[in-house]
């Protein structure tokens, strides 16, 4: 196994704890912006959109700035689910 295979490997394994660790916070995120959106939304789309939020959070987060992933990725979660709220045209 080479270098860059480990790398990768411990990437993911980091990943899949950070997944698991943070999927209350994006379901959190995502029942409490239901409440203020039309009963034609689909939760199940929100939160696959918060997934993606909080992946795209761990995979550019930077610890250096000072500020808790969670904080980070829960501004990610937010916006993705904005995002796919936009797409959607509801």
């Amino acid at each position: 196994m080479n270098t860059a295979t480990i790398t990768t490997t411990v990437e993911t394994i980091n990943q899949k704890e950070f997944v698991e660790k943070f999927t209350p916070l994006v379901k959190r995120i995502t029942y409490y912006m239901m409440t203020r959106l039309p009963a034609s939304v689909q939760v199940d789309d929100l939160i696959q959109a918060g997934m993606i939020g909080l992946l795209d959070a761990i995979k550019r987060y930077e610890g250096s700035h000072g500020r808790q992933f969670e904080s980070y990725a829960a501004q990610r979660i937010r916006c993705s689910i904005l995002d796919e709220l936009r797409e959607a045209d509801y």
